[in-house]
């Protein structure tokens, strides 16, 4: 492990200093006072606050509020990131990422602390269930979805897909929940929405949808909100847990689902 860290130095001069760990494909973590603009599959603006916003080895670049675990702002691998001192303005980060085309601006007017160096990292991952697992524990269990939820069928043809679990809630309305073993995406978002529609066309009503992740992208939370679908999260190791004792005791919602 290699590290470098820079206090107290002026914006100007962290200009180089960040340029050249870009270039290097090091490791950068900014701790400062920024404000943030992304234009792309959509548009927003992040006001000033204290931040942390860090820049991966492979381009991947997050922006980190105080709270929470998730990134209010990030780019995948990115394909260009420029650093510039514009007097008046402050240290600016701007990364650009060609598909799909976006824009993601980072300007600083305050910088407390650089963190800059190289990690190795050859940890094998393990993934604690299948999607199918998660999908017959979830049916298997509905109330770990939501309390007197009846489920009516897995794999429920949908259009041209299928949906995970068909189910039916304790108004009578009938719910479509869509699963993901990895953080889920806006396509995710997108994907459930697409079923709630082709089913309100084919059964001339409008079905709830429920997102199932362990995780969500911003852009994710973003889209299931405006298209008014609901999301659950789910704490994929306390279910291979239940998945490994399964049918020996019945466990408290509470200790399936984050909050």
């Amino acid at each position: 492990m290699n590290l470098k860290i820079y206090s107290g130095d002026s914006l100007e001069e962290l200009v180089e200093v960040l340029k050249i760990a870009i270039a290097r494909r090091s490791l950068v973590i900014i701790f400062g006072e920024c404000r943030v603009d992304y234009e792309g599959r959509a548009a927003s603006r992040l006001e000033l606050g204290e931040r942390v916003v860090i820049i991966k080895q492979d381009g991947a670049l997050l922006v980190h509020r105080p709270h929470g675990y998730s990134p209010v702002n990030w780019q995948p691998s990115t394909a260009i990131i420029e650093v510039a001192f514009k007097p008046s303005v402050g240290l600016v980060l701007h990364a650009v990422r060609d598909k799909p085309r976006e824009y993601l601006t980072v300007v600083f007017i305050q910088v407390g602390l650089v963190v800059v160096g190289e990690l190795v990292d050859q940890g094998e991952f393990t993934m604690y269930l299948e999607e199918r697992d998660m999908r017959d524990i979830l049916a298997e269990n509905p109330w770990i979805i939501e309390e007197d939820l009846r489920v009516l069928g897995v794999e429920k043809p949908i259009g041209e897909g299928y949906v995970d679990i068909y189910a039916l809630d304790k108004s009578g309305r009938h719910v479509l929940v869509e699963l993901k073993r990895i953080t889920a995406t806006r396509e995710a978002a997108l994907q459930l929405y697409r079923y709630v529609e082709v089913y309100k066309k084919e059964y001339g009503e409008t079905p709830r949808g429920i997102l199932i992740a362990p995780s969500f992208a911003p852009t994710a939370l973003e889209t299931l909100t405006r298209l008014g679908l609901e999301y659950r999260y789910v704490d994929l190791k306390k279910l291979w847990e239940f998945f490994k004792k399964r049918g020996s005791r019945r466990v408290r919602l509470q200790e399936f689902f984050k909050k």
